[in-house]
């Protein structure tokens, strides 16, 4: 009867080892998961940057390209009123 008990104790036991493992494991497959779509997000961070600064880099040329064609014409109208 003893042995049976010691059985009885021992397969509990050994199920909630497995169970706790399990979670365990889950926990490790949603920590896993997580630093993933964080990975994925940090990179969509720094192409929305990039794109953002080569907008940026292109609104700045067209406006020296504005600037330029605006000091010529300035310059030609002051030659004009000489």
């Amino acid at each position: 009867m003893n042995e049976k008990n010691n059985n009885d104790s021992l397969n509990t036991d050994e199920i909630q080892i497995a169970y706790s493992l399990k979670l365990a494991l889950i926990g490790g497959l949603l920590a896993t998961l997580g630093d993933a779509i964080s990975t994925y997000a940090g990179s969509l961070a720094i192409d929305e940057y990039v794109q953002e600064a080569r907008d940026t880099s292109e609104k700045d040329r067209q406006l020296e390209e504005r600037l330029a064609a605006i000091e010529r014409k300035l310059d030609s109208f002051q030659n004009k009123m000489e």
